[in-house]
């Protein structure tokens, strides 16, 4: 049986005890529900608190067996919910430590900038093709998009701005650096920090605005693409050919 059904079977019995110990003090003991259920949690809980009123013998019996029970569930409950914990923590470790690994393994890679819809196309694209590609976002929308639609591709969880993420990323041996991000602005300071490295990586630039398309050729990107331009002269080149 895995873990997490074990933790749900051990949080089903906590939850029997816990009815248990409230019916047994109000039929026993004759108390109101409320003294029971407190006297109960108190008992289960082993805080060490006094009776809530006096026990008889029958009541005292009741108790004893009620903690020998709640001692080795609530064990049991405690024991289960940290191993998830810690398992779950692991794991994630375990996933960011051999993406690292794979990082630097890398050589002539693509870093993509960025997980939304450029990006991505361009991410799905690149693994698609079993091209290696290095995605770095900190955005947690963006991803677990990538996640879903290329689980292969590491993920450098930074800002794509930061001259650090790029290291992490290994951009110094990559040989495209992709500024896709939704910020023209950003993909500027990108293309500026990816020139930086000095290492001759070719920079491709995502921009919606012109003016700042021409800044990012200024600073030393290597192409510059304009979406919503393309995408014009895509939809203009379907009516004359439909046209003709």
């Amino acid at each position: 049986m895995q873990s997490g059904n074990l933790q749900r079977l051990a949080t089903m019995l906590v939850a029997i005890l816990l009815v248990v110990g409230t019916c047994g003090f109000v039929i026993i003991e004759g108390w109101p529900l409320a003294d029971s259920l407190y006297m109960t949690l108190i008992t289960l809980s082993t805080v060490g608190f006094g009776e809530v009123q006096e026990l008889s013998a029958g009541g005292r019996l009741f108790t004893s067996l009620l903690i020998t029970f709640s001692f080795v569930l609530v064990a049991c409950w405690t024991a289960g919910f940290t191993s998830i914990l810690v398992s779950g923590e692991l794991s994630g470790q375990f996933q960011i430590q051999q993406e690292k690994r794979m990082i630097n393994a890398l050589q002539g890679h693509t870093v993509v900038c960025g997980g939304g819809a450029t990006a991505l196309t361009v991410i799905i694209r690149l693994a698609a093709e079993d091209k290696p590609v290095v995605a770095i976002t900190q955005d947690e929308t963006e991803i677990a998009a990538i996640r879903r639609m290329a689980p292969d591709v590491p993920i450098v969880q930074a800002d794509p701005k930061s001259e650090l993420a790029l290291i992490d990323a290994n951009a110094i041996n990559a040989k495209y650096l992709v500024a896709g991000t939704a910020s023209d602005y950003d993909n500027l300071l990108i293309t500026i920090t990816g020139k930086g490295l000095g290492t001759g990586i070719c920079v491709m630039s995502c921009a919606q605005s012109t003016e700042l398309a021409s800044r990012m050729l200024k600073v030393g990107a290597d192409e510059v693409i304009c979406p919503l331009i393309i995408g014009g002269e895509h939809v203009a080149s379907l009516i004359t050919d439909s046209a003709d």
